[in-house]
């Protein structure tokens, strides 16, 4: 294990050239932000570059500018703002956007965010989302010992490899932070992996003693009470997916331990041909829209969970049965996918009723208003009849609830179904390249990539 181990890290752990330069940038910027004239105090380096615990070629350095707790939320976005646009003068950047709007962009091939924050004197205080970050930083810089960085990068690359680890809500996994308190609570590597493999149906952790139980004010499985903040759970975005699949690598990797759990094995694209033999052998719908562009991805994301889980819930609510489905966007297209028991359904339907004795619900159920082509009839006590189905193409049905849903959706995802349809089989085939491809072979092997 020692020796799998040191192969792994000597991968993943940055070289002392990428270090140097990391913090010889960091030291530009922080020199420049102190000589700037403004209402900011200082410049707080954050994240995990800050804590040593990032992984090689991660070019992320995230900046907080900080404000007295008593400068309007105005004046913190216009500060913040400006000396955003200063840091990045003559390079390329952008604004984004989180609880207020920061400036975002690349210098010397780093990833840089500057970003506005409160000085206030706990996380729990915090006047702004931000304003925990910084309280993140010096409880773990204070608390982690110095060989708990390499065995938090162990796991960050492990969860990494099983597509189970990162802060955005398009994967739903665990953040870099979250990774480093699983670390700090267990200890290493190796028995957070372990207690990984036994974690039950909701799992909950909790580091620093909390004055109240919080932990059923949280509907997830795994409950990580922030150790500055006992209001937040740090892994409310890891879905009940991830969250059973990381029991699964890790107890799988405990009987068989391999690079393979770190890196994943290597997938092949499946040949045109190989996918349209597998396609032949099963019903298989998509929904194909645009990516919004006037919503942040982070929104946009949970609204097309929903939307998904809302047209196969109109396909059942129409007796088409929905084996699997699945989400694809490189955020520019969107594929709903969804593969049927069947694509079109008999004409006739057997519908079931009361008890032939409840004589008031079988006047109920034989006044419903449908065109019976068979009975009633009394079958093993139970009243039946054979009715002609209005609807019996999943197609037909999905392309009403396609049209339905562009009147009525949020803003947002609105602008993303504006020309949204719904494609048959063959139409899909066009689609298969690039990303989608990789993703699509992925869905048609129908195993982890630890497999």
């Amino acid at each position: 294990m020692k020796a799998l181990y040191s192969r792994i890290l000597k991968k993943i752990t940055p070289s002392k050239k990428e270090l140097v330069e990391e913090k010889k940038l960091v030291d530009l910027i922080r020199k420049n932000v102190n000589k700037m004239e403004g209402k900011h105090s200082h410049l707080e380096w954050c994240g995990s570059s800050a804590r040593g615990t990032h992984l090689t070629g991660d070019k992320d350095l995230d900046l907080f500018v900080m404000f007295d707790k008593n400068l309007s939320a105005h004046e913190l976005e216009e500060e913040g703002l400006r000396i955003g646009k200063e840091v990045f003068k003559g390079h390329k950047w952008e604004t984004a956007y989180s609880q207020h709007p920061y400036i975002r962009g690349e210098i010397n091939g780093f990833e840089v965010e500057i970003v506005p924050g409160y000085v206030v004197s706990s996380g729990a205080e915090k006047q702004s989302a931000v304003d925990r970050t910084p309280f993140h930083n010096k409880y773990l810089l204070k608390r982690m010992k110095v060989s708990q960085r390499q065995e938090t990068r162990l796991l960050k690359q492990f969860l990494k490899g099983i597509g189970a680890y990162g802060a955005d809500l398009k994967n739903q996994a665990l953040p870099g932070y979250g990774v480093e308190l699983l670390v700090l609570y267990y200890g290493s590597f190796d028995k957070t992996i372990k207690a990984i493999s036994k974690w039950k149906e909701k799992t909950v952790i909790k580091i620093e003693k909390v004055k109240r139980d919080v932990s059923e004010d949280f509907i997830a499985p795994l409950v990580l009470i922030d150790s500055v903040d006992e209001n937040r759970n740090v892994a409310s975005a890891l879905s009940v997916e991830q969250y059973n699949k990381m029991i699964l690598a890790a107890q799988k990797f405990l009987k068989n331990p391999s690079e393979k759990f770190f890196f994943g094995n290597k997938l092949d694209e499946w040949s045109v041909e190989k996918v349209k033999e597998a396609l032949s052998k099963r019903e298989f719908i998509v929904i194909e829209a645009d990516f919004p562009t006037n919503i942040l991805p982070d929104l946009v994301w949970g609204q097309l969970r929903r939307y998904l889980r809302k047209a196969a819930t109109h396909m059942e609510e129409n007796d088409f049965i929905i084996k699997r489905s699945a989400l694809w966007s490189d955020e520019k297209k969107i594929f709903f996918m969804y593969e049927l028991n069947a694509l079109t359904l008999p004409k006739v339907q057997k519908v079931l009723g009361p008890p032939a004795t409840d004589a008031e619900n079988v006047k109920k159920f034989l006044a419903r208003k449908r065109k019976i082509i068979s009975g009633p009839r009394e079958e093993n006590g139970r009243i039946v009849i054979e009715a002609e189905r209005e609807k019996t193409s999943a197609a037909l049905v999905l392309r009403e609830f396609v049209e339905e849903t562009k009147k009525n959706e949020k803003k947002g995802l609105k602008e993303g179904l504006a020309h949204a349809k719904v494609l048959p089989e063959s139409e899909i085939l066009k689609h298969y390249k690039g990303t989608f491809a990789e993703h699509f072979t992925k869905y048609l092997e129908g195993k982890e990539i630890f497999e």
